[in-house]
């Protein structure tokens, strides 16, 4: 039989995660179409775009978390 563990999440906490996959996500889509647009066909997102973009991405992210920068996360999630 498989127990089932309870976990509760802050509110904050929740809101927190939601700004930081909109931040993340946002990122690394718009790092990726400013990669390609300078690029020899800039019309294409390439996967190898859409890597250097995250790592990027995931800097910035980084940083924002370390800053405690949180753009209003209810927002972001709308």
């Amino acid at each position: 039989m498989s127990e089932q563990i309870l976990v509760q999440i802050e509110v904050e906490a929740a809101k927190a995660l939601v700004q930081w996959k909109a931040q993340f996500a946002e990122e690394v889509c718009e790092r990726a179409k400013q990669l390609a647009s300078q690029s020899s066909e800039p019309s294409v997102v390439t996967l190898r775009h859409y890597k250097q973009a995250a790592r990027i991405a995931l800097q910035a992210l980084s940083a924002a978390i370390d800053d405690g920068a949180a753009p209003d996360a209810e927002q972001r999630a709308a």
